[in-house]
């Protein structure tokens, strides 16, 4: 007989199976378990129905762990035990905040368990194509986030090939979760390792192709934020996959998503600093069409580059291609305007490597007016600070961070992550303080002013801080528990 009745704690460090548990460590933990099941029932049937007893950092409940950890002969043995004691336990329980209405299901896809993933679904009939309550999405999408050919190949099975093409509640469909596939899991289905280069997502993205999921960087392809594939690619820092959706695909890195980012932007913001170089040398749309100006194909040798320019300038230079034209103005603008095209094509592959000017322009007038800042404190007294200029600063980038989500509103508790993404070198407030001035008592007939400082959190400083500075540009609305920032200029447009 077990000593004491187990606390939820107990309970769901129990079902919370090691990677690769040996058999021994399986049957231990059973037996524990049917062993609280037979010494307190009242126990075990609260802990695994209440929601009471959840995890509080994840929301989810015992039948979730066993499930996202593989623990097979636990979930026969619960469900088993519920339908014997009548329990108001569904084999699609719904996880609660913040994991809202995920079930078993979607942790076994996601982890990769695909024997539990036939029992809950073969088995125990669960739902085989759930959705979450946070933008619905599916186990199929998280099978494919998570690298997992062999639970997306068995999810098609179950559902039928359309559900490849639906999309979430953000508007991603598939093309756009195989991009953000982490680092560990770029091996072959979704094998762990930190040494993987990315190539072991491609088979997964054939596989996804040949069920008709496209790649290509079209406005249909792009979500909520105008995020192609290529964008989610460049986010997640898989150069390989990146390089995929070139040779196979035909996509470049042309397309600018709501906020003005192109792939490159976004791969800088990551800190993905080889892809940023890679879709600035090879992934280009300025590359590919200097390429195509001389006739070439993209990828073609200096060699081959130098001897095809000098081939067409020979023909189509204006000095001798004019003097046949005679009085045919327009013809002779053409001439000319031909070869300069050559001559351009020709300078940007041989003394520019090819390089793209993928870059938002809304970062680029953020320059200007560092720049013009700089100017302007050079003007004043080193022993002044140029406090105007620093607020413009200041509501420049919030207004560009804000934009980012367009018309959607951008979320207040992302604002820092983001700032810090694309000024680095001047990393946003850690610290939030506000101050406020107040009188002082009288004494001797003088009235003083004292500054009041106090530590607050981030939303109530953005407040202070855009009142302080005058603006009336950005405002803040709670949606559905989130708090989100708004630029009224876009409103108004």
């Amino acid at each position: 007989m077990a000593d004491r009745p187990p606390s939820c704690r107990d309970l769901l460090d129990l079902c919370n199976l090691p990677p690769s548990p040996p058999t021994e460590e399986r049957q231990s933990r059973l037996a524990r378990l049917k062993l609280w099941s037979r010494d307190f029932p009242d126990t075990i049937s609260q802990l695994l129905t209440s929601s009471e007893h959840r995890d509080k950092k994840t929301g989810c409940m015992p039948l979730h762990w066993m499930a996202g950890t593989g623990f097979n002969e636990a979930i026969e043995f619960i469900l088993t035990y519920r339908d014997k004691h009548e329990l108001l336990l569904s084999v699609d329980q719904h996880a609660s905040h913040p994991s809202l209405n995920r079930t078993p299901l979607h942790y076994s896809a996601r982890n990769g368990h695909l024997s539990t993933c036939r029992l809950l679904v073969e088995s125990c009939g669960a739902n085989p194509h759930p959705q979450c309550g946070r933008g619905g999405v599916t186990p199929l999408q998280l099978a494919v986030w998570q690298n997992r050919l062999g639970i997306v190949e068995y999810l098609v099975e179950k559902n039928g090939v359309q559900v490849v093409h639906e999309r979430n509640g953000f508007n991603c469909g598939l093309m756009h979760w195989i991009g953000l596939v982490p680092k560990k899991r770029w091996g072959c289905d979704g094998e762990e390792s930190e040494e993987n280069d990315g190539a072991g997502v491609i088979p997964l993205a054939r596989y996804l192709n040949s069920l008709g999921v496209g790649f290509e960087s079209t406005p249909a392809n792009s979500n909520t934020q105008g995020h192609t594939p290529n964008h989610k690619a460049a986010w997640g820092g898989n150069l390989p996959l990146i390089q995929h959706f070139r040779d196979e695909h035909a996509v470049l890195d042309t397309v600018q998503d709501h906020a003005g980012n192109y792939c490159a932007d976004i791969a800088r913001m990551r800190g993905n600093m080889d892809c940023h170089q890679w879709l600035l040398e090879e992934g280009s749309g300025d590359r590919a069409e200097s390429y195509r100006v001389l006739g070439l194909e993209v990828g073609a040798g200096m060699d081959q580059v130098r001897s095809r320019y000098f081939e067409l300038a020979r023909i189509s230079h204006p000095d001798k291609a004019i003097q046949q034209l005679e009085n045919n103005d327009e013809k002779k603008e053409e001439v000319i305007d031909y070869f300069v095209q050559l001559k351009t094509a020709y300078e940007h592959l041989t003394k520019e490597g090819g390089f793209g000017k993928q870059k938002n322009p809304k970062f680029d007038e953020l320059k200007l007016l560092e720049d013009h800042r700089r100017m302007s404190d050079a003007d004043v007294s080193e022993n002044m600070s140029n406090e105007n200029g620093n607020d413009d600063l200041f509501l420049a980038r919030l207004i560009a961070v804000i934009s980012d989500y367009g018309d959607d509103g951008f979320p207040v508790s992302l604002i820092a992550r983001r700032w810090n993404q694309i000024w680095p070198d001047r990393p946003f407030p850690t610290v939030y303080i506000i101050e406020r001035t107040v009188k002082c008592s009288k004494k001797d007939d003088v009235s003083g002013m004292m500054i009041i400082r106090k530590k607050v959190k981030l939303l109530k400083w953005l407040k202070w801080k855009c009142k302080c500075i005058k603006c009336t540009n950005v405002f803040f609305r709670n949606i559905d528990g989130d708090v989100l920032a708004f630029d009224r200029m876009r409103q108004n447009t």
